[in-house]
């Protein structure tokens, strides 16, 4: 469909204004007597309906005709193959298994392009929805629903029965082919007594040839041409074996040597355009896939024809471009063949060429006179191609031959697709062949720097701000490339994209997005002309009602009680593609349906549409016995009924994980397992990761026990991102939380104590000592002995106490700054505070990353930290007020999960960097990669808390004060957002940031929470 010019007349409407943002009631009418100026629709408006839904109606009818034109070839094609597999099923010899082999081949081709037949239908129906979408949210109407249930959804198109009949057809061919060529005589699908009767001599003398051709034993094959002379004698050759020789040279003409073939052309029984009868390939196309000049030499010598077109559409040079034959793509063209010939998908050499990255063979097809533009409306453009792929040296022959900077079929010129992708050079090199660094797309308005700093690619960056592109653009949303660089934490990025005074603009908007005024429920009648007293029914709103009424306080959250919480997510088995399952041999289709379930039932089947469209979804189940489960993976084709393979992940594989992982299996474990057909052969492997939160039991541990439960509350707000009167509303969260907590950070040591210490090495000179590595104890002993610069001992361990036993009345601050100076177990820190003392406890626990870079070993399992902690808190706490946070995303998850009495935070850096203690602490800074996209990211952070169902974030003040607008982004996700870092050192921050919304400031170790 046409989305862009669809969307061309929508922005074309004029936005109609309301006298509410958030909703009307019919006491929103102009009373008799008084007509507002827009209540009449313009002439305009109406033109521009017409229009729009004219036109929707046309690209209805087109994607229509298009599928079933299609819908019609693919029922002629699969019923072809499968006639062809039943008269194979009735044939014996040797030859018969090329034939199999090609029409397993033929079923695989089948899906791979009914899977794009699919795709086609799939992006349509998006589009008419989002198309539909967009029509209501500017016009104000309420069209989508209705126009979708009567004119899109009863579409042919639009019914997946047919295709996923044809798709399960193919699937069910395909698996039982796959399953006769691996068993011994593969060639005999059908052994039945009534097969049709020949010479035995002639059955045998037919294994022998497949043998000394394999082997390429010359004089074997000399001597079967003579014995097989001898046998058909004087009668000829028998009609079912006038192909034999024919089928044997299509078989090995990529494989055996040329002296062999040389002698079965010299029998005068080998046809030299033979075509195999599934694909319709011939002999050049098949020594085109092998690379093999010398038979493609020999088989044009002897009258092959150059041009000869399979069932796909390609030619032989076709598959010299697919497998980078350069040799073979000169011989072809010297031949005469057409350099520029389309296949059934539009696509040429050159086009192949490119995705292939065969730069020899670009070379040739460009110097030869190949168009550098696209010469199909529906095939890739060459040069959005070998951009999009980083091709530089195909880009620069292309732009040598002067092909032209237009936007592909999603509206993205090349210099949009290399700025995405990363590929800095070739934006330089496109740059200075002439491209716009300020051009924008056609679906999102998106400038190049929008995508650079997106994906975080800092020399794209540099190379587009070097070429003098603007910074300071917006997008629809008012954002920033640089809002965009902060909020997916590539914060190398985000210093190129600084914009001075950038967030003032953002300010104002989350300034007014939520108006506290009453307005007026309908004009005053002194402010408008008097008009006639009848009204027209069409001046009537639509009822549009009031959000719905939230709960105005939700006590604590779900824990666990005595079940376990497992967690599984996947990642790619391959980098090319963002897929976790591999499968083995030919069979790789661009779409797959993964269903995932277990045994026992505990909840609705997942279902996963594969490539990954998010690798960090996670997939969980609440099990009651974990030595009693197990899960289960069923791969099908994406619009298919019948599995593909199936994997599973025993009891005995998880309980092997919790104890033999270094983390328990708190954190991400990997777990590769293999993928099984339905005849029970191995077809590929799947590739998983498990993580297992154990219950932790307490008496304590309830809601409305003696642990005092905390609360929270939500209230609705018009977000932020558009006009007021888009009817959009997100949520402001509250809490029972309290004003002031101390922060102490623990981690557990060697022995399994909880310690309070802010820092993973201790101070001890000329060695590093890591406190999970020693006893708690030996931990005391070697702090107590640390000295200062001037060599002196350090006083203070044991200061905490002794002040509090003088009376002392200390603050919040000052018992921070005690606590952090010192090593305490958390038992001694919360029976020695006061009660009324609240504690905000940061878990440290290594992320993998960490625990690598650091090279911390013998770490406890995340489990038992978790238990540990709670089970101080628990047996101590009493009434105190206590939060919970930590920078690990799975120490997070378990804790949250253990208990159901105290608020979880998330604690997000946001790309700025990791130290080898957190903020207070000083020592040596040491650098730490982390590969888990969570834990430096506001983006990545937001859609964890929100998944995990924790309290709210704490992040790094910086990205806020810088642009605010990412202050009202957090709290429209629900979360109660606070902040750290130096920043919060500035009153004029703190002010900043507790205006436009922040819940709570962390400064000088201790969490202000703003309860007002």
């Amino acid at each position: 469909m046409n989305y862009k010019g669809l969307k061309k007349i929508i922005n074309s409407v004029e936005i109609p204004t309301e006298p509410h943002p958030t909703f009307t009631t019919l006491a929103a009418v102009n009373p008799p007597g008084v007509t507002g100026l827009n209540d009449e629709p313009s002439q305009e408006f109406q033109a521009l309906k017409t229009a729009f839904f004219f036109n929707l109606e046309r690209e209805l009818e087109k994607v229509n005709a298009f599928y079933l034109q299609k819908e019609a070839e693919f029922k002629v094609r699969l019923r072809t193959l499968i006639d062809k597999k039943r008269i194979l099923q009735n044939r014996q010899g040797a030859h018969v298994q090329v034939s199999l082999a090609n029409l397993k081949e033929g079923f695989l081709q089948f899906q791979h392009d009914l899977t794009k037949l699919q795709i086609f239908v799939e992006v349509n129906a998006t589009g008419f929805r989002k198309i539909l979408k967009k029509w209501d949210k500017r016009a104000k109407s309420t069209t989508k629903e209705l126009y979708l249930s009567r004119q899109i959804e009863i579409q042919p198109c639009f019914n997946n029965d047919v295709l996923s009949d044809l798709q399960d057809q193919a699937s069910a061919n395909f698996t039982e082919l796959d399953s006769v060529l691996e068993e011994p005589g593969a060639g005999n699908m059908a052994k039945s007594v009534e097969a049709p009767s020949r010479s035995d001599a002639v059955e045998d003398v037919e294994t022998e040839l497949t043998k000394a051709l394999a082997a390429k034993n010359v004089g074997a094959v000399k001597e079967f041409l003579q014995r097989r002379k001898s046998v058909v004698g004087s009668q000829g050759v028998p009609p079912d074996e006038d192909e034999s020789l024919s089928r044997a040279f299509f078989r090995f003409c990529g494989d055996s040597s040329l002296e062999c073939l040389n002698l079965l052309v010299g029998s005068g029984e080998v046809d030299i355009n033979f075509t195999d009868d599934v694909n319709d390939r011939s002999y050049l196309h098949e020594s085109a896939v092998a690379g093999r000049l010398d038979v493609m030499e020999l088989c044009a010598g002897l009258g092959a024809n150059i041009q000869a077109v399979d069932v796909y559409g390609r030619q032989p040079l076709h598959y010299a471009a697919m497998f980078g034959r350069p040799d073979c793509a000169t011989f072809l063209i010297g031949r005469g063949a057409v350099v520029d010939a389309l296949d059934h998908d539009g696509c040429t050499p050159l086009v192949y060429s490119i995705t292939g990255g065969h730069t020899s063979c670009a070379q040739i097809f460009i110097d030869n006179g190949a168009a550098v533009e696209s010469l199909s409306p529906i095939a890739p453009i060459p040069l959005s191609l070998a951009c999009q792929h980083g091709q530089k040296e195909i880009v620069t022959l292309l732009l040598s031959k002067g092909a032209k900077l237009t936007a592909n079929a999603d509206g993205l010129f090349p210099l949009h697709l290399t700025s995405r992708e990363g590929h800095h050079e070739i934006s330089q090199l496109l740059i200075n062949h002439g491209a716009t660094v300020d051009a924008k797309d056609t679906l999102n308005g998106w400038t190049p720097i929008f995508y650079t700093a997106s994906e975080g690619h800092e020399e794209c960056a540099r190379v587009l701000i070097d070429a003098g592109c603007q910074i300071a653009v917006k997008d629809d949303s008012d954002w920033l490339p640089w809002t965009y660089a902060l909020y997916r934490g590539h914060i190398a990025v985000a210093r190129l994209l600084e914009v001075p005074n950038g967030g003032e603009e953002g300010m104002q908007l989350v300034k007014s997005v939520v108006d506290k005024g009453i307005k007026p429920m309908a004009p005053s009648a002194l402010f408008v002309a008097e008009e006639s007293g009848d009204v027209d029914m069409d001046d009537i709103p639509d009822l549009s009602l009031p959000p719905p009424i939230i709960p105005f306080r939700i006590y604590g959250h779900a824990f666990l009680d005595k079940r376990f919480y497992i967690q599984i997510n996947f990642s790619s088995l391959t980098s090319k593609d963002n897929s976790p399952i591999r499968l083995f041999g030919s069979r790789q289709l661009s779409s797959l349906k993964l269903i995932i379930s277990s045994k026992p039932e505990v909840g609705v089947p997942y279902s996963v549409i594969l490539p990954l469209q998010d690798d960090q979804e996670v997939y969980t189940f609440l099990v009651e016995d974990i030595t009693q489960f197990s899960l289960q993976f069923d791969i099908f084709p994406t619009f298919g009924t019948k599995p593909i393979g199936r994997a599973v992940c025993l009891p005995s594989q998880l309980g092997m994980m919790m104890g033999k992982s270094w983390s328990g299996a708190g954190l991400r474990e990997a777990v590769i397992s293999p993928l099984f057909d339905p005849h029970l052969r191995v077809v590929g492997e799947l590739g998983f990761e498990v993580a297992v939160v154990k219950p932790f039991i307490h008496p304590s541990l309830t809601i409305g026990g003696k642990v005092e439960t905390y609360w929270k509350s939500h209230k609705v707000v018009n977000t932020s991102k558009g006009n007021a009167d888009t009817g959009i509303h997100s949520f402001i969260t509250a809490s029972s939380l309290a004003e002031e907590y101390v922060e102490v950070v623990v981690q557990a040591t060697k022995d399994g104590q909880v310690a309070v210490y802010p820092d993973w090495f201790l101070p001890v000179e000329g060695v590093n000592i890591a406190v999970p590595q020693i006893p708690f104890a030996k931990a005391q002993s070697l702090f107590a002995r640390r000295k200062d610069g001037s060599g002196r001992a350090v006083q203070g361990f044991g200061r905490l106490a002794q002040e509090l036993r003088k009376g002392a009345r200390l603050t919040c601050e000052e018992l921070a700054g005690i606590v952090y100076g010192s090593l305490y177990s958390l038992e001694e820190v919360l029976t020695t505070l006061p009660a009324g003392v609240g504690l905000s406890i940061v878990l440290k626990y290594p992320t993998s990353s960490e625990r690598a870079a650091l090279e911390l070993t013998d770490v406890i399992d995340l489990n038992a930290f978790v238990d540990a902690v709670l089970q101080n808190v628990y047996d101590h706490a009493n009434q105190r007020s206590i939060i919970f946070s930590s920078f690990n995303p799975s120490v997070c998850t378990a804790i949250n999960w253990k208990q159901p009495n105290y608020g979880v935070f998330f604690r997000s850096r946001c790309g700025f960097g990791k130290v080898r203690g957190d903020p207070g602490m000083s020592g040596n800074p040491v650098h730490v990669e982390e590969s888990d996209v969570r834990c430096g990211s506001i983006k990545e952070a937001i859609h964890f808390a929100k998944s995990s169902n924790v309290l709210g974030v704490i992040c790094e003040g910086t990205p806020l004060v810088q642009v605010p607008l990412l202050i009202s982004t957090i709290k429209e996700s629900g979360l109660i957002l606070a902040t750290f870092g130096t920043v919060n050192e500035d009153p004029a921050n703190v002010k900043l940031q507790e205006g436009f919304g922040v819940d709570g400031i962390i400064a000088n170790n201790v969490f202000r929470y703003n309860v007002t």
